[in-house]
């Protein structure tokens, strides 16, 4: 069945004009590329996992008035897809001087608890006279979802939501104050009756969200820098519940001004951290503390229920030879002590690297975290607690060698992941099992790059071990590749062979893969590609579990298409 999308401008996507410079720009202008794809594909003792012949059309088109870009994309192929929101999104946010307008969907970033980089479908406007700063944006944040009209299935319920949010403030980038807010409700009559999810109904609910943000750098290098909010939910706003039921006085002063009634709740999140900067390092603490509920409809997603203390320092040696970077603190939940139990673990990371000469250098990564789960009030089993450190140990020497014809790099890579698991556990039998899990990765990877034979020849060993006492995997594998670029730099192949051996607790398999490329540029507007994949599993019990030998072929034949008016 044929499918055609035709996606417009990215929500992620920012585009901005600059109307102090409109009498330079191209009344139009249209640019972009087109691709057509032909793939096929093959399969032996398995059944075929993909369409034996397919095609793809694709392009991008971008659209330009007067230097404000809108750009497009398009897919259309032979496999139907579906979607649960086609949509077509755009927008535009042209700048004169210090005045901003937001029209469209836009994707813009007040606070970290405000207005933080969710989509919105309205208008806005910034404005950055001197030092004060001021934003407002209004609009959509989420469009009322009931069916998937390509599938006609229930997909989860979401109303309409709308939402204001604002911004001023005084400052500069290094010296600023900023005052948020933001306010969002949704639309309960876009819910149907009685529409229940997972057996629970979904009710409308409404947000607001009161926010600072400061940052005062003093005498150049020290710095101090703060963000909270106090955020209140009202889970249903058309609940019968009144504010009788809750003891909260402050609720009940602010219910003449917002929507609060007895599903209403506030919640708190902090954080706050000060340093000291200079050329070659710096130190920086930080503490952060969100309680648990807390939420902001004007971001996707918060961690909450979490109170951490960290230290950061970092060095760069003038001359570059040594670089490093830490961090190290401790962490929990159950902020509100209303869990049972209390989980706590030590975090800490650190990276150097260093240029030991100009041929030899060494990265180092580490990282540990624990996590001890403490009784509060109440007593549980032992078997219920949690206690583990995980730990992991990455170290990659390289060393080059180059000259003017050619560059040689020889690289080691070792990496070792620990997790200790420090539970009293039980099985049925009466015995302590170890759930500890281990594993170790060596790679050893040697490139020679022709500069000018514009040639380069790869090669690589590689070992993989995890240990448990319920699982033994295995992997050996060694591999070689290489790229060669003709015709003046108009023809680039390229191919790649690996082979591994595994092993997962008594059943092997031998795993072949190779994969040659072609690419041909015929001018600088078109271009053809081709590829073929190929890999063979005997006999196919690690990947298939138990399932005999099979082989995949795939390949594809590709023509892109640049143009611009």
């Amino acid at each position: 069945m044929l499918c055609f999308i035709w996606l417009g401008l990215y929500s992620g996507q920012l585009f901005a004009q600059d109307l102090t410079k409109i009498a330079q720009q191209k009344p139009f202008a249209f640019q972009g590329n087109l691709e057509l794809r032909g793939m096929f594909y093959g399969a032996s003792g398995i059944p075929n996992r993909l369409e034996p012949v397919n095609y793809l059309i694709n392009g991008s088109p971008t659209f330009t008035f007067y230097g404000w870009s809108v750009p497009t994309n398009f897919t259309i192929s032979k496999k139907e897809t579906t979607f649960q929101q086609p949509f077509n999104q755009f927008g535009l946010s042209p700048t004169y001087k210090w005045i901003t307008l937001h029209a469209g969907y836009r994707n813009i970033n007040f606070s970290p608890y405000t207005l933080a980089g969710h989509t919105i479908l309205g208008g806005g406007i910034e404005l950055t006279p001197g030092k004060l700063r001021f934003g407002m944006m209004y609009g959509r944040l989420n469009r009322a979802t009931v069916i998937d009209t390509s599938s006609m299935s229930l997909v989860p319920f979401s109303f309409s939501r709308k939402g204001i949010a604002l911004k001023i403030g005084y400052g500069t980038a290094n010296n600023f104050f900023d005052l948020n807010i933001l306010h969002a409700k949704d639309d309960s009559t876009t819910n149907p009756d009685g529409l229940t999810f997972v057996g629970n109904r979904v009710t409308p609910a409404a947000n607001s969200v009161l926010s600072y943000g400061t940052r005062i750098t003093v005498f150049r290098n020290f710095f101090i820098e703060s963000d909270a909010a106090i955020s209140l939910l009202t889970r249903d706003i058309n609940s019968r519940l009144s504010l009788d039921s809750i003891e909260d006085k402050t609720l009940r002063q602010l219910s003449n001004l917002l929507d609060i009634n007895g599903t209403s709740e506030w919640f708190l999140a902090f954080s706050a951290g000060g340093g000291y900067r200079a050329k070659d390092y710096a130190v920086k603490v930080n503490y952060r503390r969100v309680e648990p509920g807390f939420t902001s409809m004007g971001a996707y997603y918060f961690t909450n229920d979490i109170e951490n203390l960290t230290i950061a320092p970092s060095y760069n040696h003038p001359k570059g030879y040594i670089r490093f970077q830490g961090n190290v603190g401790l962490e929990q939940d159950n902020v509100r002590l209303q869990k049972e139990s209390t989980s706590r673990r030590w975090i800490a990371s650190a990276n150097l690297s260093s240029d030991v000469t100009k041929q030899l250098g060494i990265d180092v990564q580490f990282s540990n975290y624990s996590n001890n789960q403490k009784p509060n009030t109440l007593r549980f089993a032992d078997s219920l607690k949690i206690v583990q450190t995980t730990r992991t140990l990455g170290i990659v020497p390289r060393y080059t060698i180059s000259n003017e014809d050619a560059v040689h790099l020889i690289l080691l890579s070792a990496n070792f992941n620990a997790m200790n698991d420090y539970n009293s556990y039980f099985d049925n039998t009466g015995n302590a099992p170890s759930r500890d899990i281990n594993s170790t990765q060596y790679l050893l990877n040697y490139t020679l790059s022709l500069l000018k034979n514009h040639a380069t020849v790869n090669s690589n060993l590689s070992y993989t071990h995890l240990n448990s006492q319920a699982i033994k995997n295995s992997y050996k594998g060694i591999g070689v590749g290489g790229t060669y670029v003709l015709l003046n730099n108009k023809m680039t192949t390229g191919f790649n062979m690996n082979y591994l051996l595994g092993e997962a607790n008594a059943n092997k398999s031998n795993i072949f893969n190779s994969s040659f490329n072609l690419a041909f540029k015929l001018n600088k507007l078109q271009a053809i590609r081709a590829m073929v994949y190929f890999t063979n599993n005997n006999p196919g019990s690690v990947i298939t579990g138990g399932q005999p030998a099979f082989t995949e072929t795939r390949g594809e034949i590709a023509y892109q298409l640049n143009f611009g008016l």
